[in-house]
């Protein structure tokens, strides 16, 4: 009986460690591709899927920014801090390190989630 309750042990903290891996792994490049239900949610709906933020860094000659955003349901993103290019619609200059924004997000034709439309919120 012992030797089973061992076995039984060693399997679950096992298979513990490997959920722990699994999560600790998310490939945020593959949340930027998503081709999931997400992506069928936003089509459903009209116009960009909202997001809010804090912005981490700025790179207006690359056309992207770093934000920390809280979930986004309607992507089945869950918070996380990512690289997000922008369209050249988005003007950088009004954003810095920092600052709270509501954001737009649309999957483009290439498959990849670009800004539409960033506001700093005071």
């Amino acid at each position: 009986m012992k030797k089973l309750t061992l076995v039984t042990a060693v399997l679950a903290a096992s298979a513990a460690g490997t959920f722990q891996t699994q999560v600790l792994a998310m490939d945020h490049d593959q949340m930027m591709r998503h081709d999931g239900m997400g992506a069928m949610a936003q089509e459903q709906a009209t116009g960009a899927t909202q997001g809010q933020g804090v912005i981490n860094s700025v790179d207006a000659k690359g056309g992207s920014v770093n934000i920390t955003h809280e979930p986004i349901p309607a992507l089945s993103w869950p918070a996380m801090t990512m690289d997000l290019p922008v369209t050249d619609a988005v003007d950088l200059s009004g954003v810095s390190a920092g600052d709270k924004v509501d954001f737009a997000i649309m999957l483009g034709s290439d498959n990849v989630y670009r800004i539409t439309a960033l506001k700093r919120l005071d």
